[in-house]
């Protein structure tokens, strides 16, 4: 999830509304959550195989992914790459 970096801008308004930048700001960063967090669970980011072997060394172990190149969710745990069984639900 990409949340949108703080900006250290004046924050409200004379009259006590938020300032334009930070009203944008603030939409941003609910419109990210939103996407990624809700009531009906959460969603993983979206990496290629390319991509994922590029970011895993900076990633701490529980991060999760889906890798699109191969549709498989893959977990990183202690170190490593792993898959996540993609056998039928229920």
């Amino acid at each position: 999830m990409n949340l949108p970096v703080f900006m250290d801008v004046m924050y409200v308004k004379p009259d006590g509304f938020l300032t334009p930048a930070m009203q944008d700001y603030n939409d941003n960063l609910n419109q990210t959550l939103r996407a990624g967090l809700s009531d009906d669970g959460w969603t993983l980011p979206q990496v290629t195989a390319t991509e994922l072997v590029a970011i895993e060394p900076s990633m701490p172990n529980g991060t999760m992914w889906y890798e699109t190149t191969n549709d498989e969710v893959v977990v990183k745990v202690a170190g490593a790459l792993r898959k996540v069984t993609t056998t039928a639900y229920p």
